[in-house]
């Protein structure tokens, strides 16, 4: 066999078979992962301020989170101190429940706040190649690609997180108020 023909024969069975590894970007961009509290940091509670701006405008509320080996916990709060929305996640089921009639993504909130402080064993894992995505996890940067279009990216510098989605077409700005370590 010439070696031409080696080199071409994989590209002719390719095209033959309709070129199955390659897979199309999917055109509705997928959820991010909620990952596993046993997972996650060491056990925290964390009070934080957010700033979401979307389609020119301007949201804020405060964020208490309480983190630990069996459970994420999340509770939104009006600036005023008017619950907006509770999240509790035990890496099996997210139980929400709404006290204001406002639309905040609470699944995709909690999921940022995953994709930002779980450990990066965590993250490549519930985010593989297989499924269309790329990761980039630096010290102070997080960034993260399906099929190649920027999803996420990350940037965390002295007590502010800055988040960027891109499908959502929104921005986050985090300010960590307070943070306290918890004893297990």
């Amino acid at each position: 066999m010439s070696s031409l023909m080696r080199y071409l024969l994989p590209v002719v069975f390719c095209l033959l078979s309709g070129c199955s590894l390659f897979r199309p970007a999917p055109e509705v961009p997928p959820m991010l992962a909620l990952l596993p509290p046993v997972d996650g940091p060491a056990p925290m509670l964390l009070k934080q301020k957010v700033t979401m701006q979307a389609r020119g405008e301007r949201f804020q509320f405060l964020i208490v989170s309480r983190f630990d080996a069996t459970q994420a916990r999340l509770v939104a709060l009006m600036p005023t101190g008017q619950q907006l929305i509770a999240l509790e996640y035990d890496g099996k089921q997210l139980h929400q429940s709404v006290a204001v009639p406002v639309e905040l993504p609470g699944e995709a909130i909690l999921a940022t706040i995953q994709f930002a402080f779980w450990p990066e064993a965590s993250v490549r894992q519930y985010y593989p190649p297989e499924l269309g995505w790329t990761l980039r996890l630096e010290a102070n940067r997080r960034q993260l690609w399906h099929y190649d279009a920027h999803f996420l990216d990350i940037v965390q510098e002295a007590g502010t997180t800055r988040v960027k989605n891109y499908p959502g077409e929104y921005q986050v700005t985090i300010k960590t108020l307070e943070q306290k370590d918890l004893e297990q």
